[in-house]
């Protein structure tokens, strides 16, 4: 016990001097960490050492149940929804491309499969802290781009915690088990549906009941114990004790305590955070690293280079810009906590080798200290690149993204992807039940009758290639019914990036779905395996034979869809693409907004900015009058570009509010082309006006004729063909084409 206080005071004290010397220049508290647990750690002679290191990890790896017990309090089912495609399109790129060239990098070092695998998983998550740490000392939190970047962390954790099941579950012995895998997968799946069901249902009900009962000491109490009750769980189960503890913590997010039980387990979060990465300081060897240089160089070059560009390109597939793409992807561009978690697991299960830990964890360090630098380049790679392309090129770039989709094709893109996912899931369906049949059923009696050798083998693959070959045509070439794909493809409005996105992962699932089998059945080789999928994916494609097969066993459970045909319109002004957005401010006691009208303030400043919503206590004022007063305590819901909402936050004289909240906000910015029986055709493009009749407001205007994005006056008159940029609610927006009947406006 006296050894265990000594080591505790000791590396607390150090860590306490580190993290000040850290704190003061402006540096993560994290890094602190680390290099406190070098200091105190066994492999730096020239100062006292922690004797007892195994107690040391044990408390450290206490510090990660807290880690991840907060990081699912802060997450919830809704966080997961505002996530939204573009999150999971970005991340899905960024997790194959990282996840492929950790791999590859590993391998080309000479490193075992196992432990190349490792450091794919850990080169593909990036640290949350580290972010949101530079977005704080850059000024940048309320950037329209952070939001994104907040998104993909958010699907970033997710991916994390599926990591540390399959990795285990995929080295375990060092070879692989493919029944072991599935059955983690169902286990797996089953835990999760226990989740969703305790905590949508039963945790939150049962703290609403006795909420009267809850105070502070006990609430702690409480959350501690569920938690630390579902890692005993999990770990029993077969998982990591970090799934469990964000697990729990996740369920109790979604309880009326869970703001409470935050603020009340932040300290002892941050504690045994701190001995967490402390300990991991302490198992770093200096001169492994000294030993391991290039190998530490390379790995970081992959990181800050590779890792940007995967995510850059996610969000092209998603559907932004490319100013916004790069300004994201270059914040991504470091490996943070949950790396360290994966390093950990490896390491306990001893199935990676002992140099990987000292080795990540000082690429850690080095992309760390780039992060900030990284961030501030994105504006000038970005005007760089615009710059210096030939201006086809530049079509292309500004093609990939468009800033924002139109509203008019809002609702054939979700056609669209419904189709889309529906025929995916029917062909994936079938390509694995083809392959399950002849793996099992078909395999027994031909082994049976041939033995099992290459005839056998090949018989199976040719017959397994044979009947999957429909439904990979079905796969690769069939788009929906209505022409949905084409149409959206050809309207300039729309990105393509998302559209681009489905075409590339239909083909990966193809090449997954023949590779398979391939390596079962055929050979081991990656190059005749790559050789092998593109002769299949080809026959598939341009084969008469198949595609007249396929026509005669089409699924008749598809829905035939059909859509509003569109015209082609201008593209978004990449300016306003990028900018603008919806942020949230509070007006101020003594600010310059308290006591004047919206109008007044417009008229004085000509800040730019939309005042969209009003919030004053429990009265909600929807599209506000220019007549309307700003009172102190108000809370705005405006729209405008970076700049402008920042000098509206200036006057405003209020701290900004991190992102929205789960209130009554139902404003957003469409972009709508009117169609022939729109009710806005005919009419003066008058703000007032149209605000006062259809509740909407209107901020911009792009006639048919002129492909130019115009202010609206009472001169122009709205007509058939034309594109508006309107903020309102959805259900009222698209009823100016229609779709929906407008309720009376009110006087």
């Amino acid at each position: 016990m006296n050894l265990l206080l000594n080591d505790l005071a000791l590396i607390l004290i150090v860590a306490g001097i580190v993290t000040v010397i850290f704190k003061a220049l402006k540096q993560p508290l994290v890094l602190g960490y680390i290099i406190a647990g070098m200091l105190t750690g066994p492999y730096v002679p020239f100062i006292p050492t922690a004797s007892n290191i195994e107690s040391i990890e044990f408390w450290g790896k206490i510090g990660v149940v807290f880690l991840l017990f907060g990081l699912g309090l802060e997450f919830s089912f809704k966080k997961i929804k505002k996530v939204g495609g573009a999150g999971f399109m970005t991340v899905f790129t960024e997790v194959v491309i990282m996840f492929c060239m950790g791999f590859l990098t590993g391998r080309i070092l000479g490193w075992s499969w196992v432990t190349s695998l490792f450091l794919g998983g850990m080169l593909t998550i990036s640290s949350t802290s580290i972010i949101i740490k530079a977005f704080d000392d850059l000024g940048l939190k309320n950037k329209k781009f952070t939001q994104l970047v907040f998104g993909t962390l958010v699907a970033e954790d997710l991916v994390a915690i599926l990591l540390m099941v399959v990795l285990p579950a995929l080295v375990i012995g060092k070879t692989f088990n493919g029944a072991d895998l599935i059955n983690k997968v169902i286990n797996l799946s089953m835990f999760l549906l226990l989740w969703f069901t305790g905590g949508v249902f039963f945790i939150p009900q049962i703290f609403k009941k006795i909420r009267n009962l809850l105070t502070d000491e006990t609430l702690i109490v409480v959350g501690l114990g569920l938690c630390l009750g579902m890692v005993v769980i999990t770990v029993r189960a077969g998982f990591s004790e970090a799934l469990g503890a964000f697990v729990m913590g996740s369920i109790l997010a979604g309880t009326a305590q869970s703001e409470k039980i935050v603020k009340l387990t932040k300290s002892i979060k941050d504690f045994f955070g701190a001995i967490f990465f402390v300990s991991i300081g302490m198992l770093v060897d200096p001169r492994i690293v000294i030993e391991y240089w290039p190998q530490v160089l390379l790995i970081t070059l992959t990181v800050i280079l590779v890792k940007p560009i995967s995510a850059t390109v996610g969000l092209l597939f998603s559907g932004q810009t490319l100013k916004i793409a790069l300004q994201s992807g270059l914040c991504l561009c470091q490996i943070g906590e949950f790396s360290f978690i994966i390093a950990t697991i490896g390491r306990d299960l001893k199935v990676t080798q002992e140099y990987l830990y000292p080795v990540i964890v000082t690429v850690s360090i080095l992309t760390t200290f780039i992060t900030p630098y990284w961030i501030k380049f994105g504006d000038t790679v970005y005007n760089f690149i615009y710059d210096h392309v030939k201006p086809q090129w530049r079509v292309v770039i500004e093609r990939l993204g468009t800033g924002r989709t139109t509203l008019n094709r809002e609702g054939e893109w979700n056609k669209l992807l419904k189709s889309y996912l529906l025929r995916l899931f029917i062909y994936v369906g079938w390509i694995g039940f083809v392959f399950f049949f002849f793996a099992t059923i078909v395999k027994s009696f031909l082994t049976d009758y041939l033995g099992d050798s290459f005839r056998t083998n090949l018989l199976l693959f040719t017959g397994t290639i044979m009947l999957m070959l429909p439904f990979l045509y079905g796969l690769l070439r069939r788009k929906d019914n209505d022409g949905l794909f084409d149409k959206i493809w050809a309207d300039r409005k729309f990105s393509r990036g998302p559209l681009l996105f489905m075409m590339i992962f239909k083909y990966l699932i193809a090449v997954i779905a023949v590779s398979v089998p391939a390596s079962v059945y055929i050979t081991k080789s990656s190059g005749a395996i790559m050789v092998i999928c593109t002769l299949v994916i080809l026959v598939a494609m341009v084969s008469n034979k198949i595609r007249k097969y396929y026509g005669k066993i089409e699924n008749q459970f598809l829905t035939n869809l059909h859509s509003e045909g569109g015209r082609h319109g201008f593209v978004m002004p990449r300016e306003l693409a990028d900018e603008m957005h919806i942020d949230k401010c509070e007006v101020g006691a003594n600010s310059f907004l308290a006591g004047k009208t919206i109008g007044e303030i417009h008229r004085a400043k000509h800040t730019g900015v939309f005042v969209i919503q009003i919030s004053r206590g429990s009265n909600i004022i929807d599209l506000p009058l220019k007549t309307e007063i700003l009172f102190p305590g108000d809370s705005l819901l405006v729209l405008g570009a970076d700049r402008q909402l920042r000098e509206y936050r200036i006057l405003a004289e209020e701290k900004v509010q991190e992102g929205h909240t789960d209130s009554n906000i139902e404003m957003e910015l469409f972009q709508i082309t009117l169609n022939g029986g729109s009710i806005m055709t005919g009419h003066p493009a008058n703000i007032s006006f149209i605000r006062s009749k259809f509740e909407v407001l209107l901020i911009g205007l792009e006639k048919a004729q002129s492909n130019t994005f115009i202010q609206p006056t009472s001169s122009q008159v709205i007509e058939a063909g034309d594109t508006v940029w309107v903020v309102g609610s959805k259900k009222r927006i698209m009823a100016l084409n229609g779709e929906e009947s407008v309720p009376q406006a009110t006087a």
